[in-house]
């Protein structure tokens, strides 16, 4: 029995000893595990209270966006209209265009001179028109005692007056017509020609002369046939292409 009962004291006395010596450790560690265990706890017992007010906070003052919003509820309480109203379409303002006045200008326009008639020629002679042009209508003729068209001019004149040339060109023809007598026929520019019948025998140029206007060709005489009853005269006609024209167009006439 005292066997035991001197080992249980040993080992009382050997933790007393190393209590002794240990103690103050042993006593350290304690208060690091108790003050850690109370941390712990605090940090337990605050969380959900932290997660709480943040909730609270988060969700107390919630921002709106209008139209931006994914909630439901926000837009049944809320619905946006489909269509948005247009502004009322501005009425525009009409522009005004400056009137620019013309100023006079410093020196005049040149006046334009209307383009004067062409000038008509001298006469082969001087004298009455004793039997008209007339293609469009008829004329009696008292030689021939008829009705008849006549492609020239008759122009009375004394025998022996010069003829002239009414525009510068050359000699076609010289001959004695059975009608119309000694005849002188002269061609020019512009596909013109004249001519000269009822001369005398008394011709001075022959085909091929060169001739200028108011050159003198023959003299006035009576011998034209179909022209006989008529008083002294130069039978005078004017061609263009051929065509008969009235000599009054080209020629000064009286």
């Amino acid at each position: 029995m005292e066997e035991p009962k001197r080992e249980t004291n040993e080992r009382m006395e050997r933790f007393r000893l190393f209590l002794r010596n240990n103690g103050f450790y042993i006593a350290l560690v304690a208060c690091l595990i108790v003050i850690g265990g109370a941390i712990l706890l605090l940090a337990l017992t605050n969380e959900p209270e932290t997660e709480a007010q943040g909730k609270d906070d988060t969700e107390s003052d919630p921002i709106i966006i209008v139209g931006q919003s994914n909630d439901e509820r926000l837009n049944d309480l809320h619905p946006l209209p489909t269509i948005l109203p247009q502004a009322p379409a501005k009425t525009p303002i009409p522009t005004m265009i400056p009137i620019v006045t013309p100023q006079p200008s410093a020196t005049p326009a040149p006046t334009t001179k209307p383009a004067s008639a062409p000038s008509k020629a001298a006469p082969p002679v001087q004298g009455e028109i004793i039997f008209g042009y007339a293609v469009d209508k008829l004329l009696y003729s008292v030689t021939l005692d008829q009705w008849m068209t006549h492609d020239a001019v008759d122009i009375a004149a004394d025998a022996g007056t010069p003829v002239k040339c009414v525009f510068a060109g050359t000699v076609e023809r010289v001959a004695k017509d059975d009608a119309l007598g000694y005849t002188v026929v002269v061609s020019h520019a512009n596909s013109r020609t004249t001519m000269y019948a009822n001369l005398s025998e008394d011709i001075r140029v022959k085909v091929g002369d060169r001739l200028n206007a108011g050159d003198v060709i023959g003299t006035v005489g009576t011998s034209a046939i179909s022209e006989c009853a008529e008083k002294p005269h130069l039978h005078f006609a004017v061609y263009v292409d051929g065509a008969p024209k009235d000599p009054a167009k080209y020629v000064r006439l009286g």
